[in-house]
């Protein structure tokens, strides 16, 4: 495929996108007329009829729809390799970027990572912090060399080295009047108003069935997006929220208390990186040293 033919799909993905020859000109830096040459070149290069002309309007054909999805598909894999290729300078750089979730950047991330460059002095260190999902989209597109996640993950593209189970515990202020139990069952959970994490994913789906298979309905009065918030929430009064016992531990919040919960779930995590990567080695030095921060007092 010549340069100009490349040239013209890329214009032609912008028409799409943008929905018409004008706004894609804006986007490009190129005039009306000169967009229009290009898709005329490329509907005679390809010989395949792209756009027609209906009510005074220009409209992409069933044809150009089928090339658009396709084309989309070969220029997110040249992306890619972009990215591969970006991920090899950077392992010569000695850069590694790390992506994790903001409940564990104060005092467990540090840790870890202070495990590892210590087996490899030459590193420095990029770190990205954001949700869960956010981590995998950058250890997917190779924005990142490692992350730490929660499973299961579904991304292509992305492989994993578990690290971490952790039990669900209930956090309340001091002052609770549930605060110096041993633990608490379903039932009393049902009978708190609750600050509950993960909307719409698969941990708090399991929650929610749980509820249901003991007839009981959830009393929720905050639903956030961060262990430290629904922390947060907790020690102003708002309730018990539901957090995994491993991130609650690592906030090390003062005036909060996590109360076991016998409702029999588990959070998996894991050290997630991308495949085939020339970092896959540094990935499982990575793990270790997140196994290891997890036992190792924090000072």
């Amino acid at each position: 495929m010549s340069s100009a033919t490349i040239r013209g799909l890329e214009v032609f993905c912008t028409v799409i996108q943008a929905g018409g020859f004008t706004a894609a000109a804006r986007q490009i830096g190129l005039s009306q007329p000169a967009v229009s040459q290009q898709m005329a070149k490329l509907e005679d290069s390809l010989g395949l009829t792209l756009f027609v002309r209906e009510h005074g309007r220009t409209r992409p054909t069933e044809a150009a729809l089928t090339l658009y999805e396709e084309a989309t598909i070969a220029f997110d894999g040249l992306d890619r390799v972009t990215a591969l290729a970006r991920d090899i300078r950077s392992l010569d750089r000695g850069v590694i970027r790390v992506a994790a979730p903001h409940s564990l950047s104060a005092s467990y991330l540090p840790r870890a990572l202070k495990t590892l460059v210590e087996g490899h002095p030459n590193l420095r260190i990029s770190v990205l912090l954001g949700t869960y999902e956010r981590i995998i989209a950058l250890v997917a597109a190779r924005e990142v060399d490692i992350g730490i996640a929660k499973l299961p993950i579904m991304a292509v593209g992305v492989e994993t080295i578990p690290i971490m189970t952790s039990p669900l515990v209930g956090v309340v202020a001091e002052t609770h009047p549930l605060a110096k139990k041993p633990g608490l069952s379903l039932k009393e959970v049902a009978r708190e108003p609750l600050i509950m994490l993960g909307r719409g994913r698969p941990w708090r789906d399991q929650i929610d069935a749980r509820f249901r298979e003991m007839r009981l309905a959830a009393l929720v009065s905050v639903e956030t997006q961060s262990v430290e918030s629904a922390c947060g929430f907790a020690a102003q009064g708002f309730g018990l929220a539901i957090v995994p016992e491993w991130l609650f531990t690592g906030l090390k919040l003062p005036g909060l208390v996590g109360l076991p919960l016998d409702i029999g779930i588990e959070h998996e995590f894991a050290v997630a990186f991308p495949s085939r990567t020339r970092r896959s080695m540094l990935a499982h030095d990575f793990a270790k040293a997140c196994i290891s921060a997890a036992t190792a007092p924090s000072g």
